[in-house]
């Protein structure tokens, strides 16, 4: 699946959820992060295998000459997690599935200026 289509889906999956829950990763973290440093590293490893994933995926482009040489996978990787979080997380507040669409536009953009 491509990452437009990714980002397509998420954006679907909020409307059929009606923008509640947010990220299961993104609320636990909220919840436990401060107080269990444990708990806290858990969640960080369950974030980083996802954006490995993108960086695994960005790499790949940037070796099949998809991506600028001088692009950055693991930049892009955790400013398009960043995205994804933060328009989870405002999708999830204003129960507006629009907002997880505007970060992920912003993220599209940031990949496409990388593009080659």
């Amino acid at each position: 699946m491509g990452i437009d289509r990714w980002f397509d889906a998420m954006v679907q999956h909020q409307i059929g959820r009606q923008a509640c829950g947010g990220c299961p990763i993104g609320s636990l973290a909220g919840q436990v992060a401060e107080r269990d440093p444990d708990a806290r590293a858990a969640i960080a490893v369950g974030l980083d295998r996802w954006e490995a994933h993108l960086r695994d995926g960005l790499a790949g482009m940037r070796t099949h000459g998809k991506l600028r040489k001088d692009a950055d996978p693991a930049a892009l990787a955790t400013a398009t997690m960043a995205s994804i979080q933060g328009g989870l997380l405002l999708t999830q507040i204003r129960r507006d599935p629009h907002q997880l669409r505007i970060a992920l536009n912003a993220a599209r953009n940031n990949l496409r200026l990388a593009a080659a």
